[in-house]
């Protein structure tokens, strides 16, 4: 059952019979595997390309240097981007009665928000820069960064971790980061997460709630998507109770490549 070999109850059912000899109908089988303990899931996707002896290695010195940087007055922030699709992010799970079909409708997804975000895991602070006509580049970080300047202005080190976009090695931004150094003894200290490893951002979480908070519904337009939006970007303290749980500096670290059996993972669970 662990190897994701069964995707209904009917095909339990023959490897039962051809094994054992005992003949079941679908609905018995089904009654049997939660007695048993089991549960019809979806299976969850990562992405195979990472390199979990590196993962465990960020996170070794993720955990050795958190309360260094605590000491030295660093502040530290987990940067990332997300995109909001007007009208195509409201399809979703739900309980329905047997039978029923809810259908919801959807845009065409030419209308597009722009978030450069930056998430603060010592204090829960948040920060962001959005855009519905500039696409995120280097000089969207560096409008990023000088909001964490003006908001923390007796701040002279601060440690970002982020993935590892082009525009996140534009050479205007490493220009602008030795300039900020020089001039006004500010230091950015960018430390990329290893390839394809989202799981190790913690702001990825933030972009999860978001959608359910803000996204997996109709909004009339996308300027009431926007407002959306902001009602919880804005608004984070009124979510404090359930952000506690869900941004805690635990990381879950990809499977090892050689042990991966495809159909096998952990997933949510999903009514049959």
């Amino acid at each position: 059952m662990a190897t994701g070999r069964f995707k209904c109850a009917a095909a339990v059912c023959d490897w039962v019979e051809k094994t054992f000899g005992r003949r079941y109908t679908a609905a018995g089988m089904r009654k049997v595997l939660v007695r048993v303990g089991c549960s019809f899931h979806k299976a969850s996707a990562f992405l195979f390309k990472a390199d979990h002896a590196k993962q465990e290695e960020f996170v070794a010195q993720y955990e050795q240097d958190k309360q260094k940087v605590k000491d030295e007055g660093t502040r530290r922030y987990f940067v990332d981007g997300v995109h909001p699709l007007y009208g195509l992010e409201v399809v979703f799970y739900c309980w329905l009665l047997a039978g029923q079909r809810f259908e919801v409708g959807v845009g065409g997804g030419r209308k597009r928000l722009n978030i450069l975000g930056a998430y603060c895991p010592d204090d829960m602070e948040y920060l962001d820069r959005r855009y519905t006509e500039e696409n995120l580049n280097a000089q969207s970080v560096i409008e990023l960064f000088a909001l964490m300047m003006v908001k923390h202005p007796h701040t002279t080190h601060f440690r970002i971790y982020l993935d590892n976009a082009r525009y996140q090695h534009a050479k205007v931004l490493k220009e602008w980061i030795d300039n900020t150094r020089k001039d006004r003894g500010v230091t950015f200290d960018l430390r990329h997460l290893p390839g394809y490893s989202p799981n190790l951002n913690l702001i990825e979480r933030l972009w999860k709630f978001l959608r359910k908070e803000a996204l997996q519904r109709w909004h009339p337009s996308f300027e009431e998507m926007q407002r959306a939006v902001a009602e919880v970007l804005d608004n984070l303290p009124r979510y404090r109770e359930q952000l506690k749980t869900l941004m805690t500096e635990r990381f879950h670290l990809t499977p090892v490549v050689s042990t991966i059996i495809v159909g096998v993972a952990e997933a949510k669970k999903k009514t049959a």
